[in-house]
């Protein structure tokens, strides 16, 4: 007998078994068992069940992606000097220019003084002044309207060196 024909014999004389004892049992209950119900019961239940267990016997379990496993960003980029230099090519590619990058340029200041010196330049501005120098307390004073990459290359070696 081959594989195949053995697992159906099987699965088939245990639904049948399942049968007889479920009418045997009503019967004995005092109930009044309706024979060709309970095996079209017992027959879908049974389908159902071998269904399950040859798709699932057959299928490989899912490997679902997470979200996770893509980064936004490539390792090791960090984001604020990825947002640094946005804000950078926006202020030299714009025709119109705004306060994003003098905004951007007093923050990183502001942050390399603190850590460096312990000194908040909005709380103690001569200090700040005095540690900063006059060309880049200048410009966080007087913003220009249009700054050159040389410029802030500049400005941003001056804040490097504080």
């Amino acid at each position: 007998m081959t594989t195949a024909r053995r697992k159906w014999t099987l699965r088939i004389g245990t639904a049948l078994g399942v049968w007889v004892v479920t009418v045997a049992a009503t019967g004995l209950l005092g109930n009044d068992p309706q024979p060709g119900l309970i095996a079209l019961v017992i027959a879908c239940g049974a389908g159902l069940l071998w269904l399950y267990l040859d798709v699932s016997a057959a299928a490989e379990p899912a490997r679902w992606r997470l979200v996770d496993d893509d980064p936004i960003r490539p390792r090791g980029e960090d984001p604020r000097l990825a947002m640094f230099h946005r804000v950078v090519a926006g202020h030299l590619d714009s025709r119109d220019t705004n306060d994003q990058l003098h905004r951007y340029i007093a923050a990183v200041a502001d942050q390399r003084l603190v850590a460096r010196h312990g000194i908040s330049r909005l709380a103690d501005p001569d200090r700040a002044a005095t540690v900063m120098g006059p060309e880049l307390t200048g410009f966080l004073a007087h913003p220009r309207a249009r700054l050159s990459l040389s410029q802030i290359n500049h400005l941003l070696d001056r804040i490097e060196a504080l």
